[in-house]
């Protein structure tokens, strides 16, 4: 009986550790010791720590609203204007590599390059600017005139993770401008304001329907475009949408949350990935860029 023949031995395959972002480095590199920013970091420092309302913080530093406010939307310089289309609707993209206000929400996992996009409505003649102006509440316009909304989140190893898509004009449209739920607030100039329902629907119903077919029945998509838009510009190769555990009132079905930050995700064929930040691991759907476009369809150009 011949004897038997010695296998090779095989080397045990080597699994890299997932790596662990440290959020304080994050917020020392882009907020605290951030040279631009050196001027506002007392200002960042209460905005990250102290759970004051924004308005008393205003009253309380003597400053108006839009002004605290843009001193935390404004963190670095903008990027050019990048357009893209939907539904032959013509908008554009504005990129800022620098956090906005929301890094104080507790939902925007600390990590990477932080990347802040915009959206804007190119044509201006579609809809009065105090009517768009209106619904920003958060002052993130950047005084550039038709923003829509933003998206924010961090750039990491090729990929996009976004942390957030917002839009209150595409959200909040029947409050704002139908009377739904009576009286509301609204932006004018550098102060948010009460607005009866019928000043408001004498001013800007009859372009509700407008908005509507530009806009608001397609915000989400329109958002994901924007992210698409400069994604394909800076050679980023996937987009990653956070998943979270909503809040009770959250967890509803047609609940916006829901739509944006559970459906979504599985809409683009994301594959989940989970991102570690000091003692949390925070979970994304991630898909290639490709994927993404694929599920904006025809509907969504680029030139």
């Amino acid at each position: 009986m011949a004897a038997p023949v010695a296998q090779p031995t095989l080397p045990m395959p080597r699994f890299a550790p997932e790596p662990v972002h440290d959020p304080d480095a994050f917020l020392g590199r882009w907020v605290y010791d951030n040279p631009a920013l050196a001027a506002r970091r007392e200002l960042f420092t209460r905005w990250l720590t102290d759970p004051t309302p924004r308005e008393d913080i205003a009253e309380q530093l003597g400053v108006r609203l839009g002004e605290l406010l843009r001193s935390f939307n404004s963190t670095a310089p903008l990027g050019d204007p990048l357009p893209f289309g939907y539904r032959s609707a013509p908008f554009a993209t504005v990129s800022m590599a620098g956090t906005c206000d929301d890094v104080a929400d507790g939902r925007w996992p600390l990590f990477g390059t932080p990347m802040t996009l915009r959206c804007y409505l190119r044509d201006l003649s579609l809809l009065p600017q105090d009517m768009v102006e209106a619904a920003d509440w958060n002052f993130m316009d950047a005084g550039l005139p038709g923003f829509l909304g933003y998206l924010y989140g961090s750039v990491h190893d090729g990929t996009l993770y976004l942390a957030g898509l917002q839009s209150d004009l595409g959200v909040r449209y029947s409050y704002l401008f139908q009377g739904r739920g009576g009286g509301t607030e609204v932006r004018v100039g550098d102060d948010v304001v009460e607005r009866s329902a019928e000043e408001m629907v004498a001013a800007y119903g009859e372009y509700v329907p407008v908005l509507r077919r530009t806009f608001q029945r397609y915000w989400i998509q329109i958002m994901l475009g924007a992210a698409v838009t400069w994604a394909r510009s800076a050679g980023v190769d996937r987009i990653g949408i956070l998943r979270f555990p909503f809040r009770s009132e959250e967890d509803v079905q047609g609940h916006v949350v829901r739509r944006v930050y559970a459906e979504l995700p599985e809409r683009i064929s994301g594959v989940d990935e989970t991102v570690r930040v000091g003692d949390e691991s925070h979970l994304y759907s991630v898909a290639p860029i490709a994927s993404v476009e694929s599920y904006l369809g025809t509907r969504f150009s680029r030139p």
